[in-house]
């Protein structure tokens, strides 16, 4: 039998290969989105409005159309928007709404790509948590993790929300066991950069909340407060070892009210 040793070294190189696939997919997927855009511009060599509204407008109305489909039958539609649609079935009407996919694929054209959730939490159709039968995860707009479009903002609150979804975990016990500075900081861009006690911080601020901590991070040329940055700490380098004064309340009541705006009641 293989030790546990050579088995945790595997998954921490997969867990790697994964993060640069998903880097590089994101990427391209900027890429994509830009030309797209582009369509819609008579100043670019990619004007092209036939394009733009087949992509769109045409898209639309043919998902409508399997939405109406899918109502019709029994299936009960949660959410749509401009490239696809979200719903539940009985398991028992799973063949039959397989079967009315299909129809609509060889009536558009359109090929569609299916995904089963065990559990989908929504605060709005933008900002979602969704356990999948795999166990995977999904998550969209404000709990989607940092990356190239967002900065790091209270993560470790999100992975509490996420452990507590998959398998019920208190969210205490997620926050408090993770031994991660980067979990625990927010990273924003401040115009014209911040202060904090007169002490100027830059344009890019990264910060956690600190035990005891008072005041605000404000703006250097207003002195307006810069969003929820009451009690927290400056941390322009990052530390080698956790630190001790972390506000662990602060990030379990922030994934307490993450829970309560997609729904869930604890």
């Amino acid at each position: 039998m293989r030790d546990v040793l050579s088995l945790k070294n595997e998954l921490e190189a997969l867990e790697k290969e994964f993060l640069f696939y998903e880097t590089e997919t994101n990427s391209k997927k900027l890429s994509i989105n830009g030309s797209f855009g582009k369509f819609g511009s008579k100043y670019s060599t990619l004007y092209s409005p036939d394009l733009l509204i087949q992509t769109t407008l045409t898209g639309q109305l043919s998902l409508l159309m399997l939405i109406e489909m899918l109502e019709m039958n029994g299936a009960q539609v949660i959410s749509a928007n401009t490239d696809g649609v979200t719903f539940k079935c009985r398991k028992n009407d799973k063949k039959t709404v397989d079967g009315i996919v299909s129809a609509w694929e060889m009536l558009t054209g359109f090929v569609t790509e299916e995904t089963q959730y065990r559990i989908l939490c929504s605060r709005d159709i933008n900002n979602y948590c969704a356990i999948k039968v795999n166990g995977g995860v999904k998550l969209k707009g404000a709990y989607t993790p940092p990356g190239l479009q967002k900065n790091p903002t209270n993560e470790i609150s999100t992975m509490a929300v996420i452990d507590y979804l998959k398998s019920g975990k208190p969210v205490e016990h997620t926050v408090r066991e993770c031994e991660d500075i980067r979990k625990f900081i927010t990273i924003r861009t401040v115009k014209g950069g911040a202060v904090k006690n007169d002490k100027y911080l830059g344009k890019a601020v990264r910060w956690y909340y600190r035990q005891g901590e008072t005041g605000t991070i404000n703006y250097k040329i207003n002195n307006y407060k810069v969003p929820r940055s009451e009690g927290a700490y400056p941390l322009m380098t990052l530390p080698d070892e956790l630190p001790d004064d972390i506000n662990y309340s602060w990030y379990i009541d922030e994934a307490k009210s993450i829970l309560t705006d997609i729904g869930v009641t604890l």
